[in-house]
């Protein structure tokens, strides 16, 4: 293979990790029946959208609340992803997260626990109570389904259609399972399915961890809306499409390096590394879609970071982690703003 090939088949395989880990991996998780349960009482607030798709060869499962923290928990010596920002009036704390993440990542570094208890409100990319969940999980299932007549077979190449036949007849499963459902879903489904298959669940996500924390108990605000979000989806052309599905049924056995390796970066505080794995490949090889997932979502949410920091408390602030690494990530925005980001 020649070396061009080989980079851009790494960063079709990277893209879908950083939808896995990036983006709203809890409402991707409830879009393919992987979620968490929904209480009766906030899917009823939610308009109906017609079932979410079922995952291949996956039961749906209600999975419990991410572990709690013990106060005794020795403090770690090394770096983590979390940096401290100060201004006059107010002071912001930067948390990068894992949005699918495992037991092995709890009990969090007493720094960045600490953190958070000391914030007055904490900001996530989304709300992350139930019915904006569900909304955000309809809504990505009508983006990744087809209109009525249409299906996924008429839009592949005989290549990668056989591919998906013999992944999912090895899981007992037939295409008609997947069959009206954009090449996109089918491709996030089949990760989130190995994810869970290896321990890796969106509701032990960092972002979700520190919802549920948070119980009302501190105020909330939210960086993205679930429209936006959606749409990040909803914008990929058919051969982004088709090139990411096509990677995923090659290199699904990748998941898990790629998961130990991302999880190692985080816990060390590694930005550099975070970067090489999750962004850079993106930012040579799919341009356009780094402008769109990264860039001008990166300073949109720089510029809400900088209007707290104009304003006055203390806020705990969680992104994905790739949101602040590189030339474009919201650490070197700040920086050029006048800001000095203080890593824990």
């Amino acid at each position: 293979m020649f070396p061009t090939q080989r980079r851009v088949r790494r960063s079709r395989r990277q893209l879908l990790v950083i939808i896995t880990l990036g983006l709203s991996a809890a409402c991707v998780a409830s879009a393919c029946g992987l979620g968490r349960e929904v209480a009766p009482a906030s899917a009823a607030t939610a308009s109906p959208a017609g079932p979410a798709p079922q995952t291949a060869g996956v039961t749906s499962v209600s999975t419990p609340t991410p572990p709690s923290v013990s106060p005794s928990s020795p403090p770690e010596q090394h770096k983590v992803f979390l940096w401290t920002i100060f201004s006059p009036t107010a002071t912001v704390h930067l948390l990068g997260s894992v949005h699918v993440a495992s037991q092995a990542v709890y009990p969090l570094d007493s720094k960045i626990e600490s953190a958070f208890d000391r914030a007055d409100t904490l900001v996530l990319e989304l709300p992350m109570d139930d019915a904006s969940q569900l909304q955000a999980a309809q809504k990505l299932a009508s983006a990744g389904t087809y209109p009525v007549g249409d299906s996924i077979d008429t839009h592949l190449k005989s290549e990668v259609s056989d591919l998906l036949q013999r992944r999912l007849t090895r899981r007992a499963a037939t295409l008609d399972r997947v069959r009206s459902f954009r090449p996109w879903l089918v491709a996030v489904m089949l990760t989130l399915d190995e994810m869970q298959r290896l321990g890796y669940r969106s509701d032990l996500g960092i972002d979700i961890y520190f919802a549920e924390r948070a119980n009302n108990r501190k105020g909330f605000l939210a960086l993205e809306t679930v429209d936006e979000q959606v749409a990040l989806f909803a914008g990929m052309t058919e051969g982004v499409q088709e090139g990411m599905l096509k990677e995923t049924l090659i290199r699904l056995g990748d998941v898990e390096e790629d998961m130990k390796r991302a999880l190692l970066f985080w816990r060390t505080g590694d930005t550099k590394a975070m970067d090489e794995l999750l962004v850079a490949p993106l930012r040579k090889d799919y341009p356009d879609l780094y402008q769109s997932l990264f860039v001008e979502r990166n300073r949109k949410m720089t510029a809400a970071i900088e209007g707290y920091l104009k304003s006055t408390g203390e806020y705990f602030v969680v992104v994905g982690a790739g949101h602040l690494v590189g030339p474009a990530g919201i650490l070197e925005l700040l920086r050029s703003k006048g800001y000095a980001p203080v890593q824990e």
